[in-house]
């Protein structure tokens, strides 16, 4: 009896160990697959106005409270333009930070547009607790001049309408990311990720 339980004991062991270097193996190879993607912001896509090109300018649009607002063109902040829909359920995932953000980015104008019906748009407004503190409008003609083919995704422009930043954004991380491209001059981490590759290639 003694000998079994000696034996059972052993062949824990054994299997214990093992599956502790199976986990750590599991572990290197996550290190390294998180060290080619490098950190994920906000991803950008290449269809629409291009990074620095001066983004399309809208004036006399209506936001959910009836104020006029306009959209690009020369400013007094930056301004963050995100596209949603009444019917994604990300979108709706994003709007606590969304709100916290444009309370606390005093230099930065927050303008959530989306596309649909006004049912769909009354629904949405009546659960989402939006106040004053940014604008919502249904300007579905905003949405295909930056050419945004899924919700949510995020442009930042500049005071003087040029686009810093753009990418999805299906968490509050991406959204930061663009307000991080906006004041470090980078427009995306695929940006940052290509200039290092030219500097190792060229050797510096």
């Amino acid at each position: 009896m003694n000998t079994f339980l000696l034996i059972a004991v052993i062949v824990l062991a054994v299997a214990v160990a093992a599956l502790f270097l199976m986990l750590l193996a599991l572990a290197r190879e996550i290190g390294r697959v998180q060290v080619r993607l490098g950190p994920l912001g906000a991803r950008m896509m290449d269809t629409g106005p291009k990074i620095a090109q001066v983004g399309p300018s809208f004036r006399g649009l209506k936001d959910h409270l009836g104020r006029e607002i306009g959209v690009g063109g020369h400013r007094d902040k930056a301004q963050l333009l995100l596209f949603t829909a009444p019917s994604c359920s990300t979108c709706k995932s994003l709007l606590p930070g969304v709100k916290a953000l444009a309370k606390a980015e005093k230099d930065l104008e927050v303008v959530i547009i989306s596309d649909g019906t006004p049912e769909e748009h009354r629904t949405f407004l009546a659960g989402s607790g939006i106040g004053a503190e940014l604008s919502y409008v249904d300007a579905r003609d905003v949405g295909i001049a930056y050419q945004v083919g899924t919700t949510p995704y995020g442009v930042i422009l500049d005071e003087h309408g040029k686009i810093q930043a753009k990418g999805l954004c299906n968490h509050m991380a991406q959204v930061e990311s663009l307000l991080n491209a906006l004041e470090s001059g980078t427009p995306s981490l695929q940006h940052l990720h290509e200039a290092a590759k030219t500097r190792a290639a060229a050797g510096l």
